[in-house]
């Protein structure tokens, strides 16, 4: 373990202090969902948002996660910020094994060990990072997951620990982030083609038997409860989190990549140039060895990276930063792993553009959101203070349902889709009247939205809050946007 990967792993570290101070006060909007849901199954009410059972979480796993933090400490917010600081260093460690895993067989050991802490930096310093490591939510740690399961499956061969180990990670990995679905295919793929081409390990059909158990388990008994319990298997995330009509989600898919991991998008891009050179050039004997030297986990992972975006475009999905945050981390370590070992002085200017790249944008973007977000979560708890003054049976409609709804406790007529699905087909209206009828058909008598929805509806409570958008200009941040809640006419 050299010195220079010592001091990289220093500098990781002293960059995730900064960002885990920066973000005490931030606690995204859909990181209050897990929370609700979280604490109605701590108190024994099941899964339920504010006493509405209703399948409005697609990461149980995360939410027991949280209820059992929470039961050893009291307060929600530190419990939660403890979880997302060890999913961060779960994440991270995994990432580094991971790193080490793929040039191990190649490089020396020194090497291999620098290499793997200069993964970790460009992982942190990335601007995806920094604003998701610390927000509650669970895309770090299913990367961190992603991470051990391939660290597992490397070594799988010439070990039923291990190979019984990658099988429990594919089998809770889908609790964790839905698109882990198909990780979990590909890497049972992967464990049963390791088996079966190992003559001592085909003797051992109950180790394997045991694997498919481990793998298959989690996520049949999860889908059985969710049908007993909700009536369906997919939640209700997935109709709600759609794109509007006209909009392409492979180019947005495209544009995520490239303004968080460029080096992915990059790296991909010029080996597929290079093998098209190497075939006009009759050079096709270059090509194997090259590609072979990334082993089949590394492969995997562009496989996974690949369906995931189709899955998305079919499914007209609105792609999230941190839906890619799952998978791009882990492939931008593949190429690079590739670049090391094949390109070396075009795997070094990889990485300085990676963490010059990384540390720019995090400081344009991710630090002034977070900065905003901060003051945001202080006046949606505001507002939730107001409307626990409301009558205990007045509902309010709100499209972000989670803090206000864990604050409140009040009835929440959710205007995203994401607990009231109902509201799925008028969210891309251009007036207001369809959702405006949809939501008093709920009993809902306040909304939450920037403007006068109809006439006679009284203004109640106003706020101009931070602007919250994704934006490279800094002096974007200085803007405000309208946080109202209107009393409907009668």
């Amino acid at each position: 373990m050299p010195l220079l990967a010592w001091l990289l792993l220093a500098l990781s570290a002293a960059w995730c202090v900064v960002w885990f101070v920066h973000a005490l006060g931030y606690w995204e909007d859909d990181a209050w969902i897990h929370l609700v849901f979280a604490r109605s199954v701590a108190s024994g009410q099941g899964f339920a948002f504010n006493g509405r059972v209703v399948y409005g979480d697609t990461s149980p796993l995360w939410m027991g996660l949280l209820a059992a933090f929470h039961a050893v400490i009291p307060d929600w917010m530190s419990a939660g910020k403890t979880l997302a600081a060890l999913a961060a260093v779960f994440a991270l460690r995994g990432a580094y094994f991971f790193s080490r895993s793929l040039v191990g067989e190649k490089l020396s050991a020194a090497q291999s060990n620098v290499f793997a802490a200069m993964m970790v930096l460009v992982l942190v310093t990335n601007p995806y990072f920094g604003y998701w490591a610390f927000s509650g939510m669970e895309a770090l740690a299913a990367a961190g997951l992603v991470c051990w399961g391939l660290v597992a499956a490397k070594r799988a061969e010439a070990s039923a620990g291990y190979f019984l180990v990658a099988c429990g990670i594919a089998g809770i990995a889908p609790l964790l982030r839905p698109e882990m679905s198909i990780f979990c295919v590909l890497l049972m793929l992967l464990l049963g083609y390791g088996f079966l081409r190992n003559a001592e390990m085909r003797r051992r059909w109950g180790v394997m038997l045991t694997g498919i158990v481990l793998a298959g388990t989690p996520a049949i008994a999860w889908a059985m409860y969710a049908l007993r319990t909700f009536g369906m298997v997919v939640p209700n995330t997935n109709g709600a989190k759609r794109a509007a009509p006209g909009d392409s989600v492979a180019m947005r898919v495209l544009h995520l990549y490239t303004l968080g991991f460029p080096l992915a998008v990059f790296g991909w891009s010029l080996l597929t140039g290079w093998v098209v050179w190497m075939l006009l050039r009759r050079k096709q004997n270059q090509i194997l060895p090259t590609l072979g030297l990334l082993s089949l986990t590394g492969w995997l992972l562009l496989v996974w990276t690949k369906l995931n975006g189709w899955f998305y475009v079919l499914d007209h999905t609105f792609v999230q930063t941190r839906y890619i945050f799952v998978t791009a981390p882990v492939l931008t370590i593949a190429i690079l792993a590739l670049g090391a070992m094949r390109w070396p002085k075009l795997y070094r200017v990889g990485v300085i553009f990676g963490v010059v790249f990384g540390i720019a944008t995090s400081l344009l973007a991710p630090w002034n959101l977070i900065h905003n977000k901060v003051q945001v979560d202080r006046d949606y708890a505001d507002l939730a203070a107001y409307v626990r003054t409301l009558p205990p049976d007045a509902a309010v409609a709100n499209y972000s349902i989670g803090e206000s709804g864990f604050f409140s406790e009040h009835t929440i007529v959710d205007t995203g889709g994401i607990t009231r699905p109902g509201a799925i087909p008028f969210m891309f209206d251009v007036t207001d009247a369809r959702m405006l009828a949809w939501i008093r058909s709920q009993g809902a008598g306040y909304w939450v939205i920037d403007h006068q929805p109809e006439p006679g509806a009284v203004l109640v409570w106003s706020r101009d809050i931070p602007e919250t958008g994704w934006y490279l200009n800094p002096s974007r941040y200085k803007g405000t946007e309208r946080l109202q809640l209107w009393k409907l006419a009668k």
